[in-house]
């Protein structure tokens, strides 16, 4: 199913097909990232923002962050150039990641490692915003599931809601990369509509 057109009031939709109960209509909607670029590169401002969402995955994969799935959301998913009249300022992603390979083999090093460097140099927007243009968040997906259902629904509570209305809005969900040609395929359809 292709990503929907923007809603009534200006955002993805929550659902589609009127059923909201229907798994397969509603958000988040799964993508691909090039599914992502054809929907969203509408213009250089945002064509900038595909791109640092695009170096921020390969800067994930390169950490060996290739098992699991990310949510795009903010005004990024919103008619905002319409609804503020100005483009959006970054993109919000949440990374939904199973750890890397080695500490799947050998877990007990990741919470000295996630909290002694691994969180700053992956998923601390204040130190990736600048860089990538993203504000990022993780959700480890190996951490236990009270903890993992705790996270998760705080996360899509939160990116379902419209800043400032009582209205809903859908979320896109892309899988993380698994092969590193990717990078380059998408960074080529993104100058293929603007040169940036």
């Amino acid at each position: 199913m292709p990503i929907p057109d923007f809603a009534a009031h200006g955002a993805l939709p929550p659902f589609i097909s009127g059923h909201a109960t229907i798994p397969a209509a509603r958000s988040p909607y799964s993508a691909s990232m090039l599914d992502v670029v054809e929907r969203f590169c509408t213009s250089p401002d945002r064509a900038k923002l595909l791109k640092g969402l695009n170096h921020y995955r390969k800067h994930l994969h390169a950490g060996g962050f290739v098992s699991g799935h990310q949510w795009i959301d903010g005004s990024f998913v919103e008619n905002v150039e319409k609804l503020r009249k100005r483009s959006p300022s970054d993109i919000d992603v949440v990374t939904l990641f199973n750890r890397p390979l080695k500490y799947q083999a050998d877990p007990r090093s990741w919470p000295t490692d996630y909290e002694g460097h691994l969180f700053a140099k992956y998923f601390d927007t204040n130190a990736m915003k600048p860089e990538y243009k993203c504000d990022t968040y993780g959700i480890d997906l190996d951490v236990g599931t009270h903890a993992l259902v705790r996270n998760s629904t705080y996360w899509f509570g939160l990116f379902s809601d419209m800043r400032d209305t009582a209205a809903k809005k859908g979320i896109v969900e892309i899988p993380l990369a698994v092969d590193a040609m990717e990078f380059n395929a998408v960074d080529l359809a993104i100058g293929g509509k603007f040169s940036v």
